[in-house]
């Protein structure tokens, strides 16, 4: 059984002790006393009681024995019927069902089925009745039965769908979070790496290099290093509390500084005003993976970083002078997580091809996010 059903069938408030009981004391008072008291005697009287103390606790177990409360009731329901102890039209049968119905499993509903079927139709053949009162019994028989079990397939079947939609619920956050956590070590770890690769390599291959800019090149090495380690901790911090991003928008000068020393001229047009956290840390990691890219793959030697608002809208621009896109360039971790943060709140990236030769990243992000 699922978890669903599991609670469904095994929890047993004081509630439903509550109905049951009094669904006892209703079945025995119509459909037991009165057979008992005015037609039964002697054996009958002993055999009737045991058969009502039996279809009682079925009653009353029917959660914690969802299989075989039904039988029980339909057993003893039957044999009283049969011994004229009582005139329970399968009441008790179809109450106990119920929690039976919520099941699932092919095998468990064709023998309730069965077993009900056959029962029936003891009934309708040995029934000491008068034929018009047997044939009354069986249709409110067939009638309270199958409308328990419809009920409880019903709710089953509820179940079943909040059950699966709390599932893909729970799936989708995880993919969402696993995402947002990819993302987020890419643009921390991998922009760090980049720079700090890159810086090394310029200092490797400038001729000349005296001890005093080799000890320069190292401390700003150890610098970023610092940095990037700090962003990891705090990165991890905001995991453990079920964060999916550290939170922390690195300053645009110093993405900007960082890109410098990689040995890239970078010319910077920058007017950010106070916008909220989110639009600042998106703006951040653009122009972080945009810098990444320029230093990484672009083989450019020159860039130009550009935020301004306009409209209620702010605008990120990064262009370089590299070998720009090739034909049929697939976007790598980098520009798909670039683009998941920008649309993620409401706003749109374009990466293309500049005329005069390079590449333009474009990103259009909301000046305030909607909450």
């Amino acid at each position: 059984m699922s978890g669903v059903e599991t609670g469904a069938t095994e929890k047993t408030p004081l509630l439903s002790w509550t109905v049951d009981a009094a669904v006892v004391a209703v079945l025995i008072a119509i459909f037991w006393a009165q057979p008992l008291l005015t037609t039964a005697s002697g054996a009958s009287m002993i055999v009737g009681v045991t058969l009502a103390a039996a279809v009682a606790a079925a009653v009353l177990l029917r959660w914690k024995f969802p299989t075989i409360a039904p039988t029980v009731a339909l057993v003893a329901t039957g044999v009283g019927s049969m011994l004229q102890v009582s005139t329970d039209p399968m009441l008790a049968v179809a109450w106990c069902l119920y929690p039976l119905a919520l099941r699932r499993g092919v095998q468990t509903r064709i023998i309730g089925s069965a077993a009900i079927l056959v029962m029936m139709l003891v009934l309708w053949t040995y029934g000491a009745a008068g034929s018009s009162a047997v044939e009354e019994r069986v249709i409110y028989a067939g009638i309270a039965i199958g409308a328990s079990w419809l009920l409880g397939r019903a709710e089953a079947r509820r179940l079943e769908a909040t059950r699966h939609a709390v599932r893909q619920h729970a799936e989708a956050e995880q993919a969402r979070q696993q995402t947002a956590m990819a993302r987020e070590v890419h643009d921390v770890v991998g922009h760090a790496l980049s720079v700090i690769r890159a810086e090394a390599d310029v200092s490797r291959n400038l001729p000349g290099l005296g001890e005093s800019e080799l000890r320069e090149s190292l401390a700003g090495i150890e610098h970023r290093a610092r940095g990037a380690l700090e962003e990891v901790q705090a990165l991890v911090r905001a995991l453990r509390l079920g964060q999916t991003d550290s939170g922390r928008a690195t300053p645009l000068p110093q993405l900007v500084a960082a890109a410098q020393v990689s040995g890239i001229d970078v010319t910077t047009r920058i007017d950010l005003p106070d916008t909220m956290d989110d639009v600042s840390l998106v703006v951040s990691r653009v122009v972080q993976e945009a810098l990444s890219n320029v230093v990484r793959h672009a083989n450019a030697n020159r860039c130009e970083v550009a935020v301004w608002q306009e409209d209620q809208a702010v605008s990120v621009r990064i262009d370089d002078d590299g070998t720009g896109l090739s034909a049929g360039h697939t976007p790598g971790t980098g520009l798909t997580g670039m683009r998941e943060r920008v649309e993620g709140i409401g706003g749109s990236l374009t990466v293309t091809n500049r005329l005069e030769g390079g590449t333009r990243v474009l990103a259009k992000i909301p000046a305030e996010v909607a909450s």
